[in-house]
Order: C-alpha cells, then structure tokens, then sequence
C-alpha cells in the first residue's frame, strides 16, 4: 500500500511539476513511429521512476498471491462448497415436499452430473423421473452407477423404486436382486413386500417375513395372516398327503402350536384319506388346549374319528366349559355323532347349542337328523327356521346402512 502511495505522489508530481520547471531543466524527445513525444526532464525522470516502483509493487503482489498459506486457500474453497451444499440441502427440502422441478433446477445450478455429489445424482434422477425426463433420470443413474459400489447399490434400489411405481413389477424385482443381500433396510424390504403383494406371491413373502416383523414393516398378526394365504395356497396344491406332510416338515416351530393352521393341515389329511395321521393331530391338539377354531373345524368334518369324539366327550364331562369354547363344543361332538350313526346323541348336542344361540346351519343338520329318523313335521319346521334365519341374514346385507 505504502508503495502504490509513493507511485501516486511521484505520478501527480510529474504532471504538475514537470512544466513549471521545463524551461530551467530542458525537453526530452521520445520518437516513436510516426509521433514524437515531447515532455521536461523531471516529468521523465519521475516517470520512469514511477515505472521502476509500479514494476516491483506488481511483482510484489504476484508474489504474495502465488505464496498464499494453504490455510487461507483453503478457506476460500470451503467458502465454495459451502455455498454449493447450501443449495443441495435446499434441493433436497425441495425434493422431500415434493416441489421436483425446483429441486433438479438448484442441483443443476451447482454443477454437472459429472460433477455432482452421489446423493446430488440420486436425487436428480428421482426428481427428473416424477417430472417426466427419462432421459435425464438414465443419465443420473448411470453416473451414479460409474462412481463406487455403494453408489451402483443405491442406483438399483432407486431403479427398482421407480419401476415399481410405474408398474414395472418383475424389472424392479430384477434391479433389488442384483444387490444380492448387501443392501438390507427397511426400505429394501418394504419394497419387496409391495412388489411381492402386487404379484400375490406369498411364498416369497412368507421366506422374508422375520425380517419384515424385524425392521417393524408389519406386525406379528400381518405376518400370521400372510403366512396363512401361503399355506392355503400350498395346501390347495396340494395332491397327496404326502404333499400335506413335507409342508408339515417345512412349518416353523413358532406357527406349529397355531390351532388355525393345524386345523387346516387335519382337514387336508382327511381329505386325503389319512385318517390316522388326522387322529394324531387332533388327538395332539386337544391335550394340550381345546381351542374354539379347532372345533369349529370339527364341526365341518366329512366323517368320525371315534378317538377324537371320546376326547371331546371327556372333556366336556369334566364340566369346565367356559362360555366362548361350550357352542363350538357342542357342534364339534353332534358332527362327530352323527358321522357316526349316533343321532339321538347328536341331536342332543345340536338341540343344547340351539339354546345359546340360534344358528341356521344347526337347524339345518337337525332337519337332516329328524328326516332320517321319519321325524318330519319336526324337521320340516327345522328346515324352516333356517330358512328364515337364512332370508333374514340375507334382508341385514342387503339393507343400506342407515346414518344418523
């Protein structure tokens, strides 16, 4: 600074003083091509002095800039990139309230996708997707995939996120597949699931489902009904029991003490004509509870297990029947004795359930029961009453709910 001053003084001296004193100190001639420049001796001689300082300040200056501390380089850059990562992070609000063109509008302004940070590339691609440039959303991608593996991972998740929302099923599939397992979130599994659901492939959801209830994505009851349609599936497949019995072999431990599956799995092995093996699950059923959906099954069994009926007649005698299980009891046993031949018994039990609570399949099974036994003015007023039960559930589903 000093010297810039002392080039200005010598500068302002030779213009002003330089005339004054010309006559006593002379002329200098500087011919050029074509001009000659006419000025007094002193105005040269500050000039050129001037010159000389003017020269060594700009040297001076040069200098310092070329040997500036890194630290002060480095805070110069800082600057820049915080000024860069300022509008990234307001793309990426942007992005999040779902204004997608101004979000890809700042992350273009900050740089090129050659340029751009990772998270900048996936979010681009995200927001030129949800506005229509495919192109540009390929482009983001495949130079996100070109910068490191965890970068080619996040690539295909999102790849596979945007076609599953156009409906691309099978390709998102595809793009979540090739992470092979290095990828394991919440978000991947989610998308698993959704994709799984939109395909009704419950077998694949049923192999996923620990880490479905693990990462909090549904709950332990979700997880049962899922697992549940997978079985259904599998046992209407089913051709033989011993189709029933590998998926037996196949059932986690937490779903074998599952009454409602177990219950299934009786029934198919009856249907199959395995009636021991459908003796033996019942048999380990109801030693160890006696549960209200079991015996709904029971109820609607094709034929009679002797040993099941005398389980359940023994259990009924010891005359700890609560409210909830004594009706799906009482079905249980009239089914099984009237498989049997025993209709006096059974229409006993069906006449005893009638008491808690009116039910058209059991005036039914009684129609049926008088019939055989030539008892038919009773059965036909049976038949009746189911009848009517019938006519009226079908009048309370049809009749629009009414609001108040």
């Amino acid at each position: 600074m000093i010297k810039l001053l002392i080039f200005i003084v010598f500068t302002c001296a030779a213009i002003f003083l330089g005339p004054k004193m010309a006559d006593s100190q002379g002329f200098v001639h500087v011919a050029t091509s074509g001009t000659i420049v006419e000025t007094s001796l002193t105005t040269a001689i500050i000039l050129y002095i001037s010159s000389i300082i003017l020269a060594i300040f700009i040297y001076s200056l040069c200098k310092k800039i070329l040997s500036m501390p890194k630290g002060t380089i480095r805070a110069f850059r800082s600057r820049s990139n915080k000024k860069k990562l300022s509008l990234q992070d307001e793309a990426i609000i942007c992005f999040e309230q779902g204004e997608y063109q101004n979000a890809l509008a700042l992350l273009k302004h900050t740089s090129s996708l050659e340029n751009m940070s990772e998270r900048s590339l996936l979010i681009a691609a995200q927001s030129a997707f949800y506005i229509g440039l495919y192109d540009y959303t390929r482009q983001a991608l495949d130079e996100a995939q070109s910068r490191s593996k965890q970068a080619k991972l996040a690539a295909n998740v999102v790849r596979a996120k945007l076609n599953y929302n156009i409906g691309n099923v099978g390709v998102a599939l595809e793009y979540l597949d090739q992470c092979g397992g290095a990828v394991k979130n919440k978000t991947i599994y989610k998308l698993y699931l959704d994709c799984y659901l939109k395909q009704n492939n419950y077998e694949k959801i049923s192999e996923i489902l620990k880490d479905l209830v693990k990462h909090e994505i549904i709950n332990k009851e979700t997880a049962n009904t899922y697992y549940l349609r997978y079985l259904e599936d599998k046992l209407s497949k089913a051709k033989s029991s011993d189709d029933i019995e590998y998926l037996y072999k196949k059932l986690p431990k937490v779903y074998r003490k599952n009454t409602k599956i177990l219950g299934t799995f009786v029934y198919k092995f009856i249907s199959f004509g395995s009636v021991n093996r459908a003796c033996e699950f019942s048999l380990e059923l109801l030693k160890e509870n006696v549960d209200p959906t079991f015996l709904e099954s029971i109820a609607n069994w094709e034929i009679a297990i002797p040993d099941v009926l005398v389980a359940l007649k023994k259990y009924a005698s010891k005359n700890i029947i609560t409210t909830q299980v004594n009706l799906p009891l009482l079905k249980a046993m009239a089914n099984l004795e009237y498989k049997s031949g025993l209709l006096q018994d059974a229409l006993a039990d069906y006449k005893q359930a009638l008491s808690i609570e009116s039910d058209a399949q059991v005036y039914l099974r009684m129609g049926v029961i008088l019939s055989t036994l030539q008892r038919y003015p009773e059965a036909t007023e049976c038949y009746s009453r189911a009848n009517s039960l019938l006519s009226e559930n079908e009048v309370l589903l049809l009749t629009p709910d009414k609001k108040v």
